[in-house]
């Protein structure tokens, strides 16, 4: 059985670690009785991490050992099979351990066992295995524990065991080797989506880790402005014991793999009736641009689709000596793109092909998809237990659309949608229709009909505000509404009235520090103080730079780009995923929901 690369890079990690903290060399084992010479070449060969070579060398040194000593060998060798890869060698060895085993072998068995549950891909049992902490742990214990947390996103736990850790280093190299296993245990975390924000309450000492450790991560998936982060962190920190090697050079922005783009063709609406949308879209392009550094930026040439149409555009692009055109941005403009460019220069378009719709050769697919959203919505209702609901949505073309996404995903994955009903987009007094939607009189002591266990809402701000509180006014305050990103305006007054709605957003808006808070800094310094209060669409500008970049690299399987408006990777369609973060609106702001859990729901 294999490992994955991030485990193993763990592994060894722990391994050099624990060598220069003198506790790989197991507990109760007596050179004199068992072996001498292969125990030694034994861990000669675990700290250069060769490790099926020290595996060998342990079960050699098993054939002149005395029942005394044989557990501690025997476990010796299964942790260097371990971290070798081979599973099933670990497994045979543990399998001969004797009973009754001594104090320090029955510890080093569990800790030995959950790294086999580990590898395996199963923290939640490697826990179970360490069972509860303790204040004597050894630092073999301690990592391992650090690992188990990690793997099962108890993020900031697992720092915390590795910061105790650091306490029993001899020397600067021994806390150098823990730094590493904290720092790339943090990067891992949150390459495989975990969060790292800081939890309240947290001290200087955990939040600098949470934070470096995003910084690292970002680095590592090529996000630019680490720089200028750094800078920010070290301000921040003045004392955090992270030792400068650690970090150093993580500014360094890594080089994308395959074809870079010489020259860049941004083809929006910069005049007309989508003019302010154009130019937020610009707007948060040109912040990614000028965040790499000069010798990295392609030329740029930017065309106002308003004043001729996308497919002329398209065309002069190509004559000026465009390789990788970004957008247009409207549907309809899209597809008549999509139509001429037959593979000529790479194409990123700033909105999605109409259903059923074959892409041409080379031409990718990037929009803020609101039925995207509306289907998060179903899954995630049908994740948080509630499987029976009924919507709303305004008798309008978006409304129908997203309606329709979220009616075909929820029923596709098991639920029941009790009733529909469509508001005009007008509608201000919604009391009639939720009382006909929910089957109730309106009268004190009436309730929501109870076959319905939460009402899926597509609104606007203010419709989502009116029906929010039009819900309470009629007995169903409690009753769970989900809605998509629209309904909340992170600027916007009222919010209050939209507490208790879940709803799926970007990290702009759901994640004030990190990549999001560094340039919601730029906006800030380059639009006067006005930029945080801009939109999401300058979050899509900033990701459709960086798509540019990054596009090749998501093309491999398993690719994924953090970016400020999701987890962003590329499907076989051509079209960018997003994953988002869920919200609950609490006291007019959202507060970040763990993945896929319930708030207040019953099965």
């Amino acid at each position: 059985m294999q490992v994955n690369a991030s485990t193993i890079r763990l592994l060894l990690g722990a391994c050099a670690a624990l060598a220069l903290l003198a506790a790989c060399q197991i507990p109760g084992i007596d050179r004199g009785s068992a072996g001498p010479a292969a125990v030694e070449r034994a861990e000669r060969q675990a700290a250069a991490g060769n490790h099926a070579a020290a595996a060998r060398a342990y079960e050699a040194a098993l054939r002149s050992a005395d029942p005394v000593r044989r557990n501690g060998l025997l476990l010796a060798a299964a942790a260097q099979w371990i971290a070798a890869g081979d599973t099933v060698a670990a497994e045979r060895l543990l399998a001969q351990l004797a009973d009754p085993v001594a104090a320090n072998d029955a510890e080093e068995r569990r800790r030995v066992e959950a790294e086999l549950a580990l590898a395996r891909g199963q923290p939640e049992r490697a826990l179970q295995l360490l069972g509860e902490p303790r204040a004597e742990a050894t630092p073999a214990m301690l990592a391992t524990r650090a690992r188990a947390l990690f793997a099962a996103g108890r993020v900031p736990e697992a720092v915390q065991a590795l910061i105790a850790r650091e306490r029993a280093a001899i020397n600067d190299a021994a806390v150098l080797a823990n730094q590493r296993l904290l720092l790339d245990g943090l990067r891992d975390a949150a390459a495989r989506g975990a969060d790292l924000r800081t939890p309240a309450g947290a001290g200087p000492l955990l939040a600098g880790w949470l934070d470096l450790g995003r910084i690292a991560a970002d680095a590592e998936a090529g996000v630019p402005g680490i720089a200028r982060r750094l800078q920010s962190w070290r301000t921040r920190y003045p004392a955090h014991p992270a030792v400068e090697e650690l970090w150093r050079g993580l500014a360094a922005r890594p080089q994308p793999a395959g074809d870079v783009a010489q020259q860049v063709a941004l083809l929006l609406p910069l005049s007309g009736r989508a003019e302010a949308a154009g130019l937020a879209v610009r707007d948060g392009f040109l912040a990614a641009y000028y965040d790499l550094p000069p010798a990295a930026r392609p030329r740029l040439r930017i065309y106002d689709v308003a004043r001729q149409d996308a497919p002329s555009a398209y065309l002069q692009a190509l004559a000026d000596g465009s390789d990788f055109v970004v957008g247009p941005l409207v549907r309809d403009e899209v597809a008549a793109l999509a139509a001429l460019a037959q593979g000529r220069a790479m194409v990123l378009a700033l909105n999605f092909l109409p259903d059923g719709a074959v892409a041409p050769p080379r031409f990718y697919q990037f929009a803020l998809s609101p039925e995207e959203e509306a289907r998060a919505a179903a899954r995630r209702a049908v994740a948080d237990g509630r499987l029976a609901g009924v919507a709303l949505a305004p008798a309008s073309e978006w409304g129908r659309r997203v309606a329709a996404a979220f009616t075909a995903e929820f029923t596709a994955a098991g639920g029941q949608l009790l009733d529909q009903s469509w508001y005009a987009p007008d509608t201000t007094d919604f009391n009639d229709l939720l009382r006909r939607l929910l089957r109730t009189s309106g009268q004190r002591g009436s309730s929501p009909r109870p076959d319905a266990r939460f009402v899926f809402v597509a609104a606007q701000p203010v419709h989502g505000r009116l029906i929010r509180t039009q819900l309470r006014f009629n007995y169903a305050g409690a009753l769970p509404v989900y809605a998509t990103s629209d309904i909340y305006e992170p600027a916007g007054r009222g919010n209050n009235d939209l507490d208790g709605v879940l709803f799926p957003d970007m990290p702009w808006v759901l994640d004030s520090d990190g990549a999001a808070g560094a340039v919601r800094e730029s906006l800030d310094r380059a639009w006067s103080g006005q930029g945080a209060a801009r939109n999401r669409l300058h979050a899509f500008g900033y990701d459709a730079f960086r798509l540019v970049t990054e596009i090749d690299r998501l093309r491999r399987a398993g690719a994924v780009m953090p970016g400020l408006t999701g987890r962003l990777s590329l499907g076989p369609d051509g079209r960018v995923q997003r994953q988002l973060g869920w919200a609950q609106v609490v006291n007019g702001q959202p507060a970040l929901l763990p993945p896929a859990a319930a708030i207040g729901a019953s099965p």
